[in-house]
């Protein structure tokens, strides 16, 4: 992190987006925020839109896709489009029903 604020004030604005970063601890917790901040500093993404990233990954759960994706029930009739029953207005005790 000190490398961050390093790199945050050397820029304009920079004591802004160091002290929304450190209010992303509070959040999400100083051990998660650090823990983002490392690959930062690997990947030179010093930014904290990609600091917010890396925090968005390791915190939101992975979505493991389904082990058969082919299982879903097949269509054994066609379906048959009839645009006719659209103009045939309703009685009220249908209506009702």
């Amino acid at each position: 992190m000190h490398r961050i604020r390093e790199h945050c004030m050397a820029g304009k604005g920079g004591d802004r987006e160091f002290v929304d970063l450190l209010l992303l601890a509070q959040d999400h917790g100083i051990e998660v925020v650090e823990t983002a901040c490392d690959p930062a500093v690997e990947q030179d993404t010093l930014r904290l839109a990609a600091i917010l990233n890396l925090i968005s990954q390791s915190v939101e759960p992975v979505i493991t896709p389904f082990s058969d994706a082919h299982s879903y029930p097949q269509l054994t009739l066609r379906p048959e489009a009839d645009c006719k029953r659209y103009e045939t207005p309703c009685s009220a005790e249908e209506a009702a029903a």
